[in-house]
């Protein structure tokens, strides 16, 4: 499977995650509304959206993907000294919407582990505080980036 989208609380990440097929595209063909009946609406996508996925910034516009794209979930909880950042972090408004992220212009997710015996001042030296347009374009290896399209195996299955 792959991200399709993402929630971020402090440390935890929830990704979302969507797959595409040849008949359905990337719409989940089990999905089931409420009273567990599949909609007449149902249809198979090519693309994967939520509400306002192309209006900027994406951190006061965008909603969650459609519940009828999502076939599974993971939860990652990062260290608690690590450092997760996703577009908007110090940003007044970020440049971003979720289209972006579809694209793969931009990671959803950046996240810095420090070692032990290593502080993040000396992996990227001078410390910026928690922007993420100064890690965003950083190949350091101590640096983790998560894209929507990235493949992960899910926690959860639907």
């Amino acid at each position: 499977m792959k991200i399709i989208d993402f929630e971020k609380r402090g440390n935890t990440v929830r990704f979302f995650l969507g797959e595409k097929t040849k008949d359905w595209g990337w719409t989940n063909e089990k999905y089931t509304n409420s009273k567990g009946e599949r909609p007449d609406w149902l249809k198979p996508s090519d693309v994967y959206y939520g509400d306002d996925w192309d209006d900027r910034p994406y951190e006061c516009n965008a909603g969650t993907v459609y519940s009828e794209f999502i076939k599974g979930y993971k939860d990652i909880y990062f260290p608690f000294d690590a450092t997760v950042l996703e577009p908007c972090n110090g940003e007044f408004n970020s440049q971003w919407c979720k289209d972006d992220m579809v694209a793969r212009r931009v990671p959803c997710i950046i996240v810095m582990i420090p070692e032990p015996a290593k502080s993040i001042d000396d992996i990227l030296g001078r410390w910026p505080g928690d922007r993420f347009s100064y890690f965003a374009g950083s190949d350091s290896p101590d640096i983790q980036k998560y894209y929507f399209g990235d493949e992960m195996e899910p926690d959860i299955v639907f």
